[in-house]
């Protein structure tokens, strides 16, 4: 069954519409430029061609519009999207995180971590780089196993910098 692009750009539109946003508030909300957002909407990429998958934008869009992050793919396939249940807002955080960054931390399921001190050993600077390797919701064991392993491999790259590396949950 071909994926009915068009149709799913129409009911992003529709959505961000009943919600009372217009393309570029969205834009800002989802932090990217405006280009994707019409180009989601229209149902073809900026270049013209037809979208191959969903994207994490698309997921961000349906999770701005109330939807779960499957509606996209529920839309896709002819039916409609699924109203998310409602996330009570969170309590006042003293957290200086961007909002986007904030929302990210929020969602999915945490798989693992890692803090990189990046300071030398003299530095009274505490500069650190910190990992927080997120999954969807519903992925599957076999799922979480074969991104925990690209993780795996990637987190080396990130431990051969110089400093202090902490180590991550379960290692």
């Amino acid at each position: 069954m071909e994926r009915d692009w068009e149709r799913l750009g129409r009911a992003f539109a529709k959505a961000r519409t009943a919600a009372g946003l217009t393309q570029e508030q969205v834009a800002e909300r989802l932090h990217v430029s405006r280009t994707p957002i019409q180009a989601i909407e229209r149902g073809r990429q900026p270049n013209g061609k037809a979208f191959t998958k969903v994207t994490a934008t698309m997921r961000a869009y349906a999770r701005l519009v109330g939807w779960t992050e499957e509606s996209a793919d529920r839309i896709l396939d002819g039916q409609e999207p699924e109203q998310a249940t409602p996330v009570p807002p969170p309590a006042e955080s003293k957290s200086d995180l961007p909002p986007a960054v904030d929302r990210e931390l929020r969602s999915g399921k945490t798989l693992d971590h890692a803090v990189v001190h990046l300071g030398g050993e003299d530095d009274e600077d505490d500069f650190r780089l910190v990992v927080i390797v997120k999954g969807a919701e519903n992925m599957t064991e076999e799922e979480i196993d074969r991104r925990y392993e690209q993780w795996r491999r990637m987190r080396r790259h990130l431990q051969a910098i110089p400093g202090e590396t902490d180590t991550p949950n379960g290692s």
